[in-house]
């Protein structure tokens, strides 16, 4: 048996193909953080005076306060405004987790960091 090296052809042909193969695995990953960068979570509050939706990453994006929302004290109306956009965040890592599962795969290491991310922001609010 030759050594990999001893085969200068070999050796060119393994090179160019794990180039093929990182090029083909770094286009797939813009795919991936463009989809992501596209995800949008909404939440509604339960009687529809607030409406919130954000990014990925959590960041506000839009905010839709219904006229029944100026009824409410100051105090219930900002908890419900944040409680909304929790709600909007945790469909937002839902579905950037989507994303991630159906490019690499449900058990893969990028979904679970992504699931291990999410699980930490939730645990800290």
């Amino acid at each position: 048996m030759t050594a990999f090296y001893d085969d200068p052809d070999a050796a060119i042909a393994k090179v160019q193909r794990d180039i093929a193969e990182a090029q083909e695995r770094a286009r797939r990953a813009g795919e991936v953080k463009a989809s992501i960068d596209r995800v949008r979570g909404r939440a509604r509050s339960p009687r529809g005076e607030v409406e919130a939706e954000v990014d990925a990453t959590g960041r506000l994006t839009g905010l839709v306060l219904a006229d029944a929302a100026t009824a409410l004290r100051s105090d219930d109306l900002a908890a419900l405004i944040r409680d909304t956009v929790d709600a909007a965040a945790r469909d937002a890592g839902r579905r950037a987790v989507a994303v991630t599962d159906d490019a690499y795969g449900e058990g893969s290491a990028i979904s679970s960091q992504l699931r291990a991310e999410l699980d930490a922001r939730e645990a800290s609010r």
